[in-house]
């Protein structure tokens, strides 16, 4: 991300600061990135006069606009351009990021630097993530942001305070590259919902330049979940939000199911340690895939179509006595998981594995869905 710096643009009318931007070289010419709106104004109805508009980059250097790519009608449905620069000065003092698909992994981490009037230069804002698409269009999303970074001291918020914005640069917060996700085109409801409306860069595959898109969902870093998040899941379900969960009338159904099927497996002065024990790894697994796995978009749809096809897999089991029923529920665990592994290994850790296997087991215990009937 230290190339950051090298991308930010500014758009400027004459001497009129405008907008931001995302500067870059590619294939020998100096490229720009912005917000349509920028110079076709707000209703998209206004005809640039190209001689009137320059870019200024991170050098102070400007570089006059020969040719906007993208008409007001494309401008009007995406609201983003690209210019084309006369570049004033040495190729080599800027930086072509690579560029993705949209982020929708709430995960990963964004960033954005633009500038706005009342600032004294770009500024870069980051811990921003991926909200949702917005309705009726594939090519713009919102992303959530600090609502108090969207205010003032004097409570000004939103576009009243913040002009200029509109062409900043989205990047992601990867370790080793530089990418570029989209560019900023508004801030919804003055701010108030803490969020920003970006456009996907995805939008300008119709203008073919040809840029090369990475689809987001295919970046390394994303592939693995995080290790951190799954010890701090562990430490919260601790004795008292077991026995919470326990005395919980709404969990009455799953703890009748339970109740009555640990007699059949274990003996009397076993049944209290594996009752806790079924009952934390349901917990955990819940935690699990609402607080970490269903961020991942990508990782989470792997599993449950896994899951799902497991799910159609007879559990009904008739059994001679509770050492056989052990051991059969033992060979159901061994057999998910070696199922999970086999499915599942190229983007999940051994230990994410594991506790998906802990889960739907005791899921089955916890529901309908595995039984132990007596062998006649």
């Amino acid at each position: 991300m230290s190339e950051l710096i090298k991308t930010t643009g500014l758009v400027m009318k004459g001497q009129d600061f405008v907008g931001s931007s995302v500067v870059f070289p590619w294939q020998d010419e100096l490229l720009c990135l912005t917000a349509g709106h920028n110079l076709y104004g707000r209703q998209f109805d206004r005809e640039p006069v190209l001689s009137d508009w320059q870019v200024t980059d991170h050098q102070q250097v400007s570089h006059p606009v020969t040719e906007l790519i993208g008409d007001q009608a494309f401008a009007a449905e995406h609201d983003i351009v690209l210019l084309k620069l006369d570049c004033q000065s040495d190729m080599a003092n800027f930086v072509c990021p690579k560029f993705c698909t949209i982020p929708k992994n709430p995960r990963h981490s964004l960033s954005f630097r633009g500038q706005y009037e009342a600032s004294k230069g770009p500024i870069t804002h980051r811990n921003i993530n991926y909200n949702e698409l917005c309705p009726g269009t594939a090519h713009q999303f919102l992303c959530s942001i600090d609502r108090a970074l969207l205010t003032n001291d004097n409570y000004v918020s939103g576009n009243d305070w913040l002009k200029g914005w509109s062409g900043s640069g989205l990047f992601l917060d990867h370790p080793q590259d530089l990418i570029c996700a989209g560019v900023m085109i508004e801030i919804p409801n003055k701010g108030n919902d803490g969020q920003l409306q970006f456009t996907s860069i995805s939008a300008i595959a119709a203008l073919g330049i040809g840029l090369q898109l990475r689809d987001s969902g295919d970046l390394d870093y994303d592939q693995r979940l995080n290790a951190t998040s799954l010890t701090a899941i562990f430490d919260s379900i601790d004795e008292k939000t077991v026995s919470e969960w326990e005395n919980n009338g709404e969990h009455k159904p799953q703890l009748e199911f339970i109740n009555s099927k640990l007699p059949k497996i274990y003996p009397d002065d076993k049944l209290a340690v594996n009752k806790h024990r079924i009952i934390k790894q349901l917990l955990v697994g819940k935690a699990y895939l609402t607080t970490e796995l269903r961020k991942n978009e990508q990782l989470f749809s792997q599993y449950k179509g896994a899951y799902n096809v497991y799910e159609l897999e007879d559990k009904q089991f008739y059994v001679n006595g509770r050492p056989e029923a052990l051991k059969t529920l033992t060979q159901i665990k061994e057999g998910y998981e070696k199922y999970l592994a086999n499915t599942l290994s190229k983007s999940f850790s051994v230990p994410d594995i594991k506790l998906l296997a802990f889960y739907g087991v005791s899921k089955w215990i916890a529901d309908c869905s595995l039984s132990f009937l007596a062998d006649e």
